[in-house]
């Protein structure tokens, strides 16, 4: 049996309010290619298909038709989970139309899902008939197990340092009730959307718990799997620790500056009931480069916005300069590339990321601190009228804290 896993879509999801559906779209494109290239049999997405509880409509349209073209009229097989991000009633209401074609979308936590081509389930788990394989798949499903989809209260405590344990051994009881019905004869699988411990984070996953409370140790995870797809972190990775093979697929686009230059990819298993699975990965190729660019000037940045072989990336620019540019040197910027998402000025003595001159920026008047704070954000001086608002709602707040005094 040959299984594709993939996670973290966020269909929906902007880049600073630029529209990334283009690129997602492509993005499937090039997912039903690889399916029907490589003769996939079983397709996991572990979690987070949209971006947000009520996901604009295109969104949704793009969702269904990967859907659709994923399970290829009933040739394989599609199981979906809920993410954090995910509505876990809103994706499972189109079950009564999805099973028909092969496509089972699990919500919540102990979710039983009957008909279609299921052979057999129960709460958390199902046993699938694939199409065109000889063995049946048994897969443990956990969707984003969070106390109030769990539907239950897991410590008493309020301290990270109880409460994760809790969560971690609740995990590990809902592996273990799917488990059980892993047999010899069957590829035996566990999808789930999780944070496990010693798991690589970037700055575009939004926090799936506060403090460590929702953090699960790898020993949680079913020892007698074939293998384990997780979703919700976005760098592809290996999880260690795990007594099974255990991988993060992570998302098919980057969705933040900090993943630029990262290779994005989807999981390829194959397995064979008896034997251990072997696992690689197929690298993909769609959405638009992120890239930090700094220029020594803003003439080079000119020129680099210029050319026509940059116009194809998403880029956040720092230029150096001795004094804040113009607004219409960043209109003229942002006309020339429309993939400019932010334009930063580095003045010298004012970078406060360098930790420099702060003793000079300790004397400076809080107009002037304002002044430079602004160009350094903006990347252009601010208009008069804007450095007056601000002085009088800072004359306005001391005029308050002097009366509470």
């Amino acid at each position: 049996m040959k299984i594709l896993h993939t996670s973290d879509w966020h269909l929906g999801r902007t880049l600073e309010g630029r529209s990334r559906i283009p690129e997602q779209r492509c993005f499937v494109d090039e997912l039903c290619s690889i399916v029907d290239d490589n003769g996939v049999n079983l397709i996991l997405i572990a979690g987070d298909i949209f971006d947000s509880y009520n996901p604009p409509a295109e969104a949704e349209e793009l969702f269904y038709d990967a859907m659709e073209r994923l399970a290829g009229n009933g040739q394989r097989a599609v199981v979906v989970i809920a993410g954090n991000h995910d509505s876990p009633d809103r994706l499972h209401a189109a079950n009564p139309i999805a099973q028909k074609h092969g496509i089972y979308l699990y919500g919540y936590p102990g979710e039983e899902i009957t008909g279609g081509g299921l052979v057999n389930g129960g709460p958390g788990w199902a046993e699938i008939k694939v199409p065109g394989c000889r063995e049946h798949a048994i897969i443990v499903v956990l969707p984003y197990p969070s106390e109030q989809r769990l539907n239950e209260i897991l410590s008493n405590s309020l301290e990270d340092k109880d409460m994760q344990p809790a969560y971690s051994d609740r995990v590990r009881l809902a592996f273990g009730e799917g488990e059980v019905h892993f047999r010899d004869d069957t590829v035996n699988l566990a999808v789930s959307h999780l944070f496990v411990l010693g798991g690589r984070g970037s700055e575009s996953e939004r926090e799936i718990q506060l403090g460590g409370a929702y953090v699960v140790e790898p020993s949680a995870l079913p020892a007698n799997a074939h293998y384990v797809a997780l979703g919700h972190l976005h760098r592809p990775q290996k999880v260690g620790g795990s007594s099974v093979p255990c991988r993060y697929s992570g998302s098919p686009l980057c969705y933040s500056f900090s993943e630029a230059d990262r290779q994005k990819e989807v999981v390829i298993i194959d397995i064979v009931p008896g034997s251990p699975a072997e696992v690689g990965s197929i690298s993909l190729a769609s959405g638009r480069p992120l890239r930090s660019l700094r220029f020594s000037c803003y003439q080079d940045a000119y020129s680099w916005c210029q050319s026509e072989e940059n116009r194809h990336l998403w880029v956040e620019i720092e230029i150096e300069s001795v004094e804040p540019l113009a607004a219409s040197q960043v209109v003229d910027l942002r006309k020339l590339h429309s993939g400019v998402i932010s334009i930063r000025v580095l003045l010298p003595g004012v970078n406060i990321q360098e930790h420099s001159n702060v003793q000079r920026l300790s004397q400076l008047s809080a107009e002037e601190k304002f002044r430079m704070f602004a160009a350094r954000e903006t990347g252009s001086a601010p208009e008069q009228e804007l450095v007056d608002m601000f002085l009088e709602l800072l004359d306005g707040g001391d005029a308050i804290a002097a009366s509470d005094t």
